[in-house]
């Protein structure tokens, strides 16, 4: 079984050092009925929207990447 974890043990975590290497934070605008989409998506997995939103944005950049 696997332990859940707590606030606490994510409070006592490290910051991953090589994030600004390999990753790049933005911020964009959305309409409201777009962030509620994400939000009712993110509601049925359990996850946050911003979880689900970087998904998609992953998914479409692979698809751009192999596009031929």
């Amino acid at each position: 079984m696997i332990k859940e974890l707590t606030e606490d043990d994510f409070a006592k975590g490290v910051k991953n050092p090589f994030f600004d290497k390999i990753m790049t934070k933005t911020e964009i605008a959305l309409r409201n009925e777009d962030y509620e989409t994400f939000c009712e998506v993110g509601k049925m997995n359990n996850v946050p929207a911003e979880m689900i939103m970087r998904n998609c944005l992953a998914d479409w950049a692979e698809k751009f990447r192999n596009h031929d």
